[in-house]
């Protein structure tokens, strides 16, 4: 028997060898294996005391609510625009002296226009002895009766302003009355300090 052992004592230090590294693998798989449930513990808990089913529901349920609360908000503001497009977008002022006899620039155009160029240009000609008033009618860009200079000028104006629902909105937005003096590129009018447009 001690010759056999003699004989196979190789074998028997590499079996022994193998047992002890497979020892030390089970010891680590042991190991790992703690350290995983122990952090599987520790979702399943959460650091406040809910377990993660619970945390991925709350949040499925929020971000649900965001979507219901996206789509309402969408909905408002589709419903807003289209309101807002007929509400007075492009306003222009031109004022002008009527008679050469009369100065101040106190005679009057205004054009009010919404989105879609559809309004009125009023007309006040101030006189002497009287002060009359005018309306024409606007539709598309386009009026209903023949146009003074002066309204021609309102009306232009009045078309070139962006609707607000279209340009995004700036810091430093134009106004339609603003304090500033810009020459027109026709040279015939001229903005005053009113906001208004001087022919």
């Amino acid at each position: 028997m001690f010759d056999a052992l003699k004989d196979n004592a190789g074998v028997i230090i590499a079996l022994l060898l193998a047992d002890l590294l497979l020892l030390a693998a089970v010891y680590v798989l042991f190991r790992q294996l703690s350290l995983i449930r122990r952090n599987v513990n520790i979702l399943k808990r959460g650091a406040d005391g809910a377990s993660l089913v619970e945390k991925v529901a709350s949040q499925a349920l929020q971000i649900e609510d965001l979507y219901r609360l996206s789509r309402e908000q969408a909905a408002q503001k589709d419903y807003l625009t289209e309101v807002l497009a007929g509400a007075l977008q492009r306003v222009a002022v031109v004022r002008f002296d009527a008679f050469e006899d009369m100065g101040g620039k106190l005679s009057y155009s205004v054009a009010m226009l919404d989105e879609n160029g559809d309004g009125v240009i009023f007309t006040s000609i101030y006189g002497r002895n009287e002060n009359r008033t005018y309306a024409k009618a606007v539709k598309g860009g386009r009026a209903s009766h023949v146009l003074s200079q002066e309204e021609e000028e309102a009306l232009r104006r009045a078309l070139s302003v962006k609707p607000p629902l279209i340009r995004a909105r700036k810091a430093s937005s134009q106004k339609v009355f603003d304090m500033e003096m810009v020459e027109s590129p026709e040279g015939l009018s001229r903005r005053e300090e009113d906001g208004s447009w001087v022919i």
